[in-house]
């Protein structure tokens, strides 16, 4: 068991949700030059600045997920820095479900709802982990089909709870 090869993926948030909050202050600080073209101040930058380092910041933020025969681990810098691993001994059941991020947990990151914690990025799969203790965890996947074919061919106990029209 020990020479299966792992699943790994690393996702960030869609550029959608950058460009929402990007067009903001965009749109305020276009306003005010095109109504107010001659003033100048010091400040005019500042709106700009603080795109940048939103942007910044959002971009920086990526969950990794790795699976091997050890267990699952992830990361999701700059919320949780250090990787840690649920062994699969301490896992009840790990799930692949289908979500819509905003209605389970009210939207993408570090968040909470029903079914647990989530650290949510994009896409509309997550692997839901039900630990023996301690309580639920939620993973988005991306490429879930790799996953599917990773966990079926290392006879990893993953179930996949998608209907073919789910996929």
């Amino acid at each position: 068991m020990e020479n299966q090869s792992p699943f790994s993926e690393k996702s960030g948030f869609p550029a959608w949700i950058f460009w929402s909050i990007a067009s903001i202050p965009l749109t305020i600080y276009l306003h005010e030059k095109i109504a107010h073209p001659t003033d100048s101040e010091p400040f005019d930058w500042f709106g700009l600045v603080i795109l940048a380092i939103v942007g910044l910041f959002i971009f920086s933020i990526k969950l990794k997920i790795t699976i091997d025969p050890k267990g699952i681990t992830y990361q999701y810098p700059p919320f949780r820095n250090k990787p840690t691993t649920l062994p699969w001994e301490d896992i009840q059941t790990a799930e692949l479900l289908k979500i819509n991020p905003l209605i389970e947990f009210g939207g993408w990151g570090l968040r909470y709802g029903k079914l647990g914690a989530a650290y949510t990025t994009r896409g509309k799969h997550i692997l839901h982990i039900k630990m023996r203790k301690g309580k639920a965890i939620n993973l988005t996947i991306v490429d879930y089909k790799a996953l599917l074919k990773f966990a079926e061919s290392n006879q990893w106990p993953i179930v996949n709870r998608l209907t073919n029209n789910q996929e």
